[in-house]
Order: C-alpha cells, then structure tokens, then sequence
C-alpha cells in the first residue's frame, strides 16, 4: 500500500479526505500541529487567511477499503481545495485569557478511480466531482497565557456535513457525516535560545452515517513539532513526530465484513520555515515531510508539505 499527500497551504486546516470510512479520516500524522499553534494573540479584530491544498493518494492490491457505501481496491485519488478562513479574536478584560471564532469554509475538485466488485465480477469506476466541502467551524476557541513562553488553545472543532455525499459515489466532495474534534494546542518557547516546541492533541469523533449505515470509529491524534530559529527567528528548522491512533472499530455490515477497521500509524519527518514578513500582511514559507511507519488498517505513506502562510489583518 502506498500514499502520496501534498498539502500546500496558507494556515492551519483540515486535510481532504476521500471518506472515514476509506482508510483516511479527518487526520494524517502530523498534519495538524502548527508553529504558535497554541498562541491567540492579545490583539482584538478581524483576519482573513486563504487555505489552497492539494491531495493525492493510492491504495495497490487486493485489500479492500469501504468508501461511500462501496467496498472497493487499486484506490487512486486527487483533490484540491480552497479554504478561506475568517477569524475574529474578541477584546477581553482579563489579561491572561483571549477568546477566538474561526470559520473554514472549502471549496473542493476530487478526482478518483477504483475497482468495485458486482457480484463475481469486478469493474473499474471513475469519478470527478467539484465544489462546495464540509465547513469546519470552531465557535470559541480559549487561549490560555500561563506565562510569557508558555501558551494553551482550547477548542472543539466542528466539521458540517455541507459538501455533497452520494452513496456508491468515490469522489464525493464530502463526507456525509457530522465530526467532533475536540483538541488542545501548546506552544513553550525558549526565547534566548530561540527553540519552539508544539503539541497538538485532539480527538475526531464521528457520527453515524444513515446514508450508508456506517460509524467509523473515535480517533486519537498527537504531534509534536520542536523548531530552532536563527536568523532573528526568520528561518526555523527542526522535526516532527505523530501518532494517529483508533480508540474502537468501525461498525455497520461493511465494517463487520473487513473486521471493524481499527487502524493506527505513527510518522515522523523534518520540517523547515521561512518568515519573509512578520506582519502585515504576515508571510510564512513553510515546507514539511512526514513518513508514516508502523501502519495497521490505514493507508499508508506521505504527508507533504509545501505551502505559503498568508495573514491579512
């Protein structure tokens, strides 16, 4: 099995995926944890980022996977997407907490190809479909200031089945399905001896799926990201390591068929930036890789990284 994801993005954001029940979920190892992911800024207001990211990946051989109500195998996949991404931090009185409200709103291409089996006979199927994703949505995230180095974000995501979700259909441009990511994000800086570590911890909890009686299992996901900066911290360079974790199976005919899917994988890779403007607009180059290994009942490869970082304030 193998997978290749290139992720070229302006900020934090979700990762594309074909189905939950397609062996990918809403997280890939080490997708999630960002550099000051755990800091809200003290700065009340408005900000606006745009999110273009990429996805292609392949499952070979004879292992079946449920995807939209449809076991199938040789899995090909493309998809790219546009986020644009309002945030607005509130204006507190108290000078240790900020209140934030992020919307995520993405507008998908999917392309995809596999072989599904109709009774004794199997069939190659193709599909392309665009436009509008699942919105994510965070109503209030919680930054928590315990020091000047040491900084918590609290907040549950919230992924809306808006994008269209069609049974049988392998390159629909969502998922069909209402998910839960409650999470928490840490940043601890070493100012004098400009280092960065980052934690991201978050659960995705699934609904059901009426469409296609399918439950896909709660997930556990960690990163951690440790960054040293030179240069007046306008270059950075350090690694990643994540864990991606099933907590229970997946249920529904289809699952009990493949044995609950209860899948898990670790990744680790270097990661490298690039701060060509601090602010106004703030410019990031940001460049990650982040093999998987250890992989059971997921796809396995990839994550790649390769995007630019662009705050309007």
């Amino acid at each position: 099995m193998a997978r290749l994801v290139v992720i070229i993005t302006l900020a934090a954001t979700s990762v594309p995926a074909l189905g939950v029940d397609g062996g990918v979920g809403r997280s890939l190892p080490g997708a999630w944890v960002m550099p000051q992911g755990g800091v809200i800024g003290p700065d009340p207001g408005f900000s606006l980022t745009v999110v273009p990211v990429g996805y292609s990946g392949s499952i070979s051989g004879t292992q079946e996977i449920p995807i939209a109500g449809t076991l199938v195998t040789d899995i090909s996949t493309d998809v790219s997407a546009n986020y644009l991404v309002p945030r607005y931090v509130y204006k507190t009185e108290i000078p240790r907490i900020n209140l934030a409200s992020t919307l995520m709103v993405p507008v998908n291409w999917v392309a995809a190809t596999a072989a599904a089996q109709a009774g004794d006979l199997a069939h190659s199927t193709s599909n392309a479909k665009a436009g509008l994703g699942d919105i994510i949505m965070s109503p209030l995230s919680v930054g928590i200031h315990l020091s000047n180095t040491n900084n918590l974000a609290i907040s549950c995501m919230i992924f809306a089945p808006t994008g269209a979700f069609t049974k049988g259909n392998i390159s629909n441009t969502g998922l069909g399905i209402w998910t839960f990511m409650p999470n928490i994000a840490h940043t601890y800086e070493w100012p004098k001896q400009g280092m960065e570590l980052d934690n991201f911890v978050g659960f995705d909890i699934y609904r059901h799926n009426a469409t296609t009686n399918y439950t896909s299992g709660t997930i556990f996901h960690w990163a951690g990201m440790l960054l040293k900066y030179v240069s007046e911290k306008r270059v950075g360079f350090g690694g990643i390591v994540s864990n991606v974790v099933q907590l229970n199976n997946d249920t529904g005919p289809l699952a009990d068929v493949l044995h609950g899917l209860q899948g898990r994988a670790w990744g680790s890779g270097p990661v490298a930036l690039f701060v060509a403007r601090h602010e106004n607009p703030g410019v990031t180059i940001q460049f990650r890789w982040v093999r998987e290994f250890e992989v059971r009942d997921r796809l396995k490869g990839d994550v790649l990284l390769l995007g630019l970082t662009l705050k309007l304030d």
